[in-house]
């Protein structure tokens, strides 16, 4: 068995490679939208390790050969992949990339294609000639079905980085499966796209381009099953997965609160470029508070947040803070007095993996929520001077109602309602609460589809008003 792991140079080196540049690969603050929290490694640029390092105790058919790549889970950067091969009595021989006990790439190889393999020519002459740019299309999914598109094969040197590939079934070929995930990344679906499986058998390695014919799509669960021809003949399976979460704009709120119910409060909002962070700092800003919004990557949401904010009439501003770094200290230097803290900083949450429990996970989480929220109320107390601040940490249901994958969290969330009951009888000028809020929809569990941004604010509007009752009545 042997190990395999990706870093943000891998990723680059493989978009430049193939073309495939979607933000959920190289770009780790757009892929904090993502259900993984981080950038998902190229499905193709795995299979393409796995083919690269086929051992030689595992014969590879030399004249005729099937490939069949399966992507079952995602692999994050820097997560630790390992890799195995086996063989059938029948011949056919595997190898497949497992992380946390869970397959995440699976390469199939066959002497010959199975019974049913696609094979039908696709005629070019009426093919939409692609061009690749930097952003990746985001057409409807009903605008692709019967439709003809064009690639140019990579024109990269694939021989440098897959030698032992392009041996196997020569450098057009590997270049036709970096291809393939262009095509999924960039063009169909595109930018919200997830690469599900491919099939394919050798086809005419002098064709400079490939071409793909979009079979149909199936909403039911957001499938696209696609013809390929050229230097690879076969079919590929993507998903179009859920865009990013939105939270409801200043506008959704009028009428929901007060335009005053808030107003003389200066709040700041940790957390507050994106998520629930958001949507607490548009319900104050709304009812006529004055928010400051924190962000560790996301500089350009909270900029957007902001700007909404002022645009409605509000008054926002925001400036970095991140709590693996800083222990809140600057901003005290920086930013007028709150009335209330809210701590939305987290890091990703979901961790899909075969084992039930993980020390380093808990460890991660309890850094987030019981070290620095402790921290933090320590420096604000210790500033206080008189003055009095409400902090407040939002729990979960999650605590009693587990998903699976979510111990570590639920357990982390726990401990800081124990910590936060303590520091509630320890510090004079500092009010800690916490809350357990139900499920509501944001990027990391929206799931397949995008929730209602409005039921967020209705949900935690009582929220915001129970933790202010005792300033305002």
């Amino acid at each position: 068995m042997t190990l395999l792991t990706f870093d943000v140079a891998d990723q680059e080196r493989f978009a430049r490679l193939s073309g495939d540049r979607n933000p959920m690969h190289v770009d780790p603050v757009a892929a904090r939208r993502l259900l993984t929290g981080r950038p998902v490694v190229h499905g193709v640029h795995t299979l393409l390790r796995l083919l690269d390092g086929w051992p030689d105790t595992q014969p590879f058919p030399e004249a005729t050969w099937h490939l069949e790549g399966e992507f079952l889970n995602p692999l994050s950067v820097a997560d630790r992949a390992d890799v195995a091969y086996e063989r059938d009595p029948d011949g056919t021989a595997r190898g497949v990339a497992t992380a946390g006990g869970l397959p995440c790439c699976r390469l199939t190889v066959r002497a010959a294609p199975p019974s049913g393999a696609p094979t039908q020519a696709i005629d070019g002459a009426t093919a939409e000639h692609v061009a690749v740019g930097e952003r990746p299309l985001d057409r409807e999914p009903s605008a692709w079905p019967g439709s003809v598109q064009s690639l140019p094969l990579p024109s990269s040197a694939f021989e440098a980085e897959f030698p032992h590939a392009c041996r196997r079934i020569g450098e057009r070929r590997v270049a036709a499966l970096a291809a393939m995930s262009t095509y999924v990344g960039m063009v169909c679906p595109g930018l919200h796209s997830v690469f599900a499986s491919l099939s394919v058998q050798a086809g005419d390695a002098a064709d400079p381009t490939l071409r793909f014919r979009v079979l149909k799509y199936d909403a039911r669960f957001r499938l696209f099953v696609v013809e390929v021809d050229g230097a690879l003949r076969g079919q590929l399976k993507a998903f179009v997965r859920a865009p990013e979460q939105r939270q409801a704009s200043m506008a959704d709120l009028r009428g929901l609160v007060g335009h005053d119910e808030f107003a003389g409060g200066t709040h700041w909002v940790l957390g507050g470029s994106r998520g629930l962070g958001e949507a607490v700092a548009k319900l104050l800003a709304a009812g006529g508070a004055r928010v400051c919004l924190s962000h560790a990557a996301g500089a350009a949401d909270a900029d957007r947040v902001a700007a909404e904010i002022r645009e409605a009439g509000g008054e926002a501003s925001c400036r970095r803070l991140d709590l693996l770094e800083q222990d809140g200290s600057d901003w005290l230097q920086a930013m007028p007095w709150p009335d209330a803290v809210w701590y939305f900083p987290t890091p990703r949450i979901f961790r899909k993996r075969a084992s039930v429990f993980d020390a380093g996970v808990l460890d991660e989480f309890l850094h987030f929520y019981v070290r620095r929220f402790e921290q933090l109320c320590q420096v604000l107390e210790r500033a206080a001077e008189g003055r009095g601040v409400v902090v407040f940490h939002p729990s979960t249901v999650f605590v009693d109602e587990r998903p699976r994958g979510m111990t570590e969290y639920a357990m982390a969330k726990a401990a800081a309602e124990v910590l936060i009951a303590d520091l509630a009888k320890a510090l004079r000028h500092v009010r800690p609460v916490a809350h357990r809020l139900p499920k509501l929809a944001t990027d990391q569990t929206a799931g397949a589809g995008a929730g209602d941004a409005l039921a967020n604010a209705r949900a935690l509007l009582p929220v915001v008003r129970a933790v202010l009752q005792p300033r305002t009545t």
